[in-house]
């Protein structure tokens, strides 16, 4: 499967485009057998998987799953959702102190606001969906490497459950809640608290990963042995650090984005400069690096640039559906409308910064490939551009849709996962319960 995220070489946010059916709060549920007290090896009865799983007509090693809180105060309700598979008989439900040297490994999506059961259905899990949504057996996943447990997180995101006002408020909080649900969780698979750790993720893990680490070594006597991390296609800066610094790296590696236009290529390469992004990054450095202070597009602050992001595909890809209607030859409306809007930009840009777009070089390209580079028409426009998914032989892809699955009643029940909720893919994360589209967290 060919993805843009591959074309733009880790410049964008693996989930740019958000389904969000619920708010993401929520409660846990309680299964038949809930043992009573503190959480001990008592409880791996309760959260092993043993009723079937619709489709999955292949054996399957042990696997557990359910809901365990992260002791916040005062959020009673606040939990990450967890589903585990051990790499042998036993490995995973050893005593204290047994297996000591084996590691075990954490999976982490991003988002933020990504449910990890996205890389265990469709990734490194032992479980994997097809097109038709039937299920067929991952031989490469990584519980046959390590004792592997797939984490929803940080609450409300995925199945994992919080209160109303419970979201975490920046990645510091993040951190500590997650700590919680680790103390907690080798209460009940205490092999976990002595064997070496290895946490991994991808996209925004790369800001989980760091804070969790942060924390970690900030405690005097932490729950876990946290011994190695690994970052995938990770977000470890901010938006602009992450998506509009390295656009004009990204134009010279796949001109293809520009339809291999000098003069499109050259106004990129004018904007870069000017924006400061053209800088020299070399080892050992003399100093500090300058501050960038970009300067954002025209009426728009950073609380608003997704909607931005979303109202320019919009408008991108309507504008094949118009073409269409009026009976158009496509390609020639296309280059004319190209042309022009290349004599506006370049208008614009005369005095200094392209003020429409501000040093937004991402939004610019997308706006410009949208429109100019790329057969986009046949996309469904009322549900919104993928940016994971580009025309290819392979189109249409696989709809990556683990909803069905999920939310089957059979499934919810066997992995002891909420009823308050359903579960969906991604949700644009609320840090600190309000929707301002951002991470407050330090950098």
């Amino acid at each position: 499967m060919l993805r843009l995220c591959n074309l733009l070489v880790l410049a964008i946010l693996p989930t740019l485009a958000y389904t969000q059916l619920d708010d993401g709060s929520g409660f846990p549920h309680d299964y038949p057998g809930k043992p009573s007290g503190d959480f001990s090896p008592e409880w791996q009865t309760y959260f092993q998987v043993t009723d079937p799983l619709p489709n999955v007509t292949f054996p399957m090693g042990r696997n557990w799953a359910g809901n365990i809180p992260v002791d916040r105060p005062g959020h009673p309700n606040n939990t990450l959702f967890f589903w585990g598979f051990e790499k042998e008989n036993g490995s995973l439900t050893a005593a204290a102190n047994e297996n000591s040297n084996e590691p075990w490994g954490i999976w982490l999506n991003g988002g933020p606001g990504s449910s990890s059961m996205i890389g265990l259905l469709f990734e490194n899990g032992p479980l994997h969906i097809r097109n038709d949504y039937s299920m067929f057996s991952n031989n490469f996943s990584w519980d046959h490497l390590a004792d592997y447990i797939w984490v929803d997180q940080p609450v409300g995101t995925g199945f994992s459950t919080c209160d109303e006002q419970g979201f975490v408020a920046d990645e510091d909080q993040m951190g500590e809640d997650f700590f919680g649900f680790l103390n907690n969780l080798v209460k009940v698979f205490p092999s976990l608290k002595t064997r070496p750790l290895h946490l991994t993720g991808e996209s925004y893990a790369g800001t989980y990963i760091p804070y969790i680490t942060k924390t970690y070594f900030g405690m005097s006597d932490p729950p876990v042995n946290l011994t190695k991390i690994a970052i995938g296609d990770g977000s470890i800066g901010s938006g602009i650090e992450f998506e509009w610094l390295p656009m004009l790296t990204v134009i010279e590696t796949y001109p293809q984005l520009i339809n291999y236009d000098p003069e499109v290529y050259q106004m990129f390469k004018d904007q870069s400069h000017l924006c400061g992004f053209d800088l020299n990054l070399t080892y050992p450095q003399n100093g500090h690096f300058p501050s960038l202070n970009p300067q954002l597009p025209s009426n728009l602050d950073t609380k608003s640039i997704r909607t931005k992001k979303k109202t320019l595909i919009k408008q991108a890809l309507m504008i094949d559906a118009q073409m269409s209607k009026r009976g158009l030859e496509v390609d020639e409306v296309r280059m004319q409308k190209r042309d022009e809007w290349k004599r506006e930009a370049q208008r614009r840009a005369s005095g200094g910064i392209d003020p429409t777009y501000g040093c937004d070089l991402f939004d610019e390209l997308i706006d410009y490939a949208l429109q100019f580079s790329f057969p986009w028409e046949g996309n469904d426009i009322s549900a919104g551009f993928d940016v994971y998914n580009i025309p290819d032989a392979l189109d249409p892809e696989a709809p990556m849709d683990g909803s069905v699955f999920l939310n089957d009643d059979r499934t919810r029940t066997a992995i002891h996962a909420p009823t308050s909720k359903d579960w969906v893919e991604s949700i644009n994360y609320p840090f600190g319960s309000t929707d301002d589209g951002g991470d407050p967290s330090v950098e």
